[in-house]
């Protein structure tokens, strides 16, 4: 089994278990349900004491406490609908060295069911970095992406004009300072 078909079967089962925990959590929304109605005849017939009813509300209280997502997926519109924006990257990559293609993002779901863009394993789904620090998309020789056509929806609608990560000047063509962790890519000339 290589690389992707690895990757696949893992976002697959990622899929399933998303799909089990939302089922899981109705079915915890009805026993807690069921639950409270006990709570409410037991003291209505004076089983439980009205003590007993705050020490289950703050038990369900603390319990429910929101936790912080394990899975992120950016909502946005079909992104083969979505228009891109008009920059000739080609003639500047000699300046900015693809360096948006180490910025950190989090999938659609139309992203993850295409199964062509590949994610962080550790962080679902967030898009994918090599050990260098850029996209696992990228052509380290040309600099251009391998999978333009299904690129996420989020590069295609990405400005780098506005951002000083990427340029001090856009127009006079002034690239901002390459983070020191980062190395230089240059496109290798045809």
């Amino acid at each position: 089994m290589d690389l992707e078909e690895l990757h696949r079967s893992v976002a697959a089962a990622l899929r399933r278990v998303y799909k089990e925990n939302a089922q899981n959590e109705k079915q915890l929304a009805e026993v807690r349900a069921v639950l409270e109605r006990l709570i409410e005849v037991l003291l209505a017939k004076g089983v439980l004491a009205e003590g007993h009813k705050r020490v289950f509300d703050k038990t369900a209280e603390l319990a429910g406490r929101p936790k912080s997502p394990k899975v992120r997926l950016r909502v946005l519109p079909d992104k083969y609908t979505m228009s891109g924006v008009d920059i000739d990257c080609a003639s500047r990559f000699h300046l900015c060295h693809a360096r948006c293609c180490s910025f950190s993002f989090e999938l659609s779901k139309q992203d993850v069911e295409e199964g062509k863009v590949l994610w962080e394993l550790e962080d679902p789904y967030l898009i994918r970095h090599e050990t260098d620090g850029f996209c696992s998309h990228l052509d380290r020789r040309s600099l251009f992406c391998t999978i333009h056509a299904q690129r996420p929806g989020t590069c295609r609608a990405y400005d780098c004009r506005g951002d000083p990560r990427v340029w001090i000047d856009f127009e006079a063509r002034v690239p901002a300072p390459m983070p020191d962790w980062l190395p230089l890519l240059k496109p290798e000339q045809a």
